[in-house]
This record gives structure tokens, sequence and C-alpha cells, in this order.
């Protein structure tokens, strides 16, 4: 499987995500390690679509300076697989390991909501910077 590089608004919200990401996929290894071969392979695909999707966002969307296409960029990959993964996990979901399921399912659940939280916090930065970086070139330009 080709590793994809992923777009990122800098380099803070690389290490989160990419943080987020080796803690899922090690969840998610330990995961499918009792269900039928090859499942974990499965999910590294699932994982692709997810970068790639983000990708074209990052590509179409940001050309937008809208607070909105930042906020919901910035989220992106965190909380697709947060979504995927509870759909992959459920369908593995049997009497035998229900219980296990459900565990990983938590671990996964408060992973994203910290990476969330740690977003946040990106994102106002990304915010006021913009702002500072607008209020400069209007004073420039009236300056001019």
């Amino acid at each position: 499987m080709k590793e994809i590089e992923i777009s990122y608004l800098n380099a803070k919200h690389q290490t989160v995500v990419e943080e987020c990401i080796g803690i899922i996929k090690e969840e998610m290894y330990f995961a499918t390690e009792d269900v039928d071969s090859g499942k974990y392979q499965d999910f590294l695909e699932v994982l692709n679509s997810v970068y790639l999707y983000s990708n074209n966002f990052y590509d179409t969307m940001l050309k937008d300076e809208s607070s909105a296409v930042y906020d919901e960029f910035i989220f992106l990959i965190p909380n697709m697989i947060f979504y995927t993964t509870i759909g992959f996990l459920t369908a593995l979901k049997n009497s035998d390991n229900k219980d296990d399921i459900k565990i990983y399912l938590e671990k996964i659940a408060f992973s994203c909501e910290n990476v969330t939280s740690e977003l946040a916090d990106i994102l106002i930065d990304v915010k006021e910077k913009r702002k500072l970086e607008r209020i400069k070139e209007d004073f420039q330009l009236s300056n001019n």
C-alpha cells in the first residue's frame, strides 16, 4: 500500500493529527487481532480514503478564506477517523468480542476527544494569525 502524504494547515496541526493517527492505528491493530485475517489492512485502506478526502478538501476548499472552511478542515481527519472506526469495529463485533470492541471504541473516542481539544487551540492560533495579517495588510494599503 502506497503511503499518502497528508496536507496540513501548519506544523502543529501535523503533529497533533499524526499523533492521533498513530494512536488509532495501534488500537485498531489490537482490535482486529482476533478477527478475520486482513482486517487491519482493510482498515488502513479506509484510512487512505480519509487522507485522500482530506487532501482534496485542502486543495479545493481552502482557497476560500472563510473561517468555517478552516474550522471544518482542521477537525476533518480526526472526525472522519472516529466515525469510520466506529463503523469498522461495529461491523467486526460479535458475541465473543463485544466487550473487547466496546473497550476499543471507548479508547478511540477518548483519544479523538483529546485531539479535538488540541486542534481547537491550534485553530484559535491560526485565526488570530490570519486576523493580524489582514490588519497589517489593511494598514499597509492605507499608508500607500
